[in-house]
């Protein structure tokens, strides 16, 4: 039987006395479509938050591909992507600053952020606007950024 790409275990968060989210377990099959639902302030955003290892669950515990999200976070991010409500980009930099800036914090290498960078950024169509300021992109490009 193969491991499952998404696993929580009773993951729970608290952020003083509100309980953001309380005991939440799933499993998500390698190439299974799985959907987090439920109304305004019921903790979806929290949880996908402690699975992409942005925050820290209070309790409980989640894999990703296998890998623990407080014990092995930096093999987490290597290998997900985490699309949050607001763009974190800084829209006075360029779509080159803004990769460097990022790059610097998740510990690419200058090399690394080279490779890595002009692929993307041929994939993506993003290419011809490295130069351009974020704040000057359109919503879908700033996505394709983010």
């Amino acid at each position: 039987m193969t491991a499952p790409a998404v696993e929580a275990e009773d993951l729970a968060r608290r952020f003083g006395d509100v309980e953001a989210l309380a005991g939440a377990s799933f499993s998500v099959d390698p190439g299974g479509i799985f959907g987090i639902v439920g109304p305004d302030g019921s903790g979806k955003t929290t949880c996908l938050r402690m699975l992409s290892t942005v925050l820290t669950p209070s309790s409980g515990h989640a894999r990703i591909l296998g890998f623990d999200t407080v014990e092995s976070p930096w093999r987490v991010k290597d290998r997900t992507g985490y699309m949050s409500q607001q763009f974190g980009l800084y829209d006075d930099l360029t779509v080159e600053e803004n990769l460097s800036f990022f790059a610097g914090i998740y510990g690419v290498t200058r090399v690394e952020l080279h490779e890595r960078a002009g692929r993307l950024l041929e994939f993506s169509g993003m290419g011809p606007f490295m130069k351009r300021r974020a704040g000057r992109l359109s919503g879908g490009m700033k996505q394709k950024l983010a």
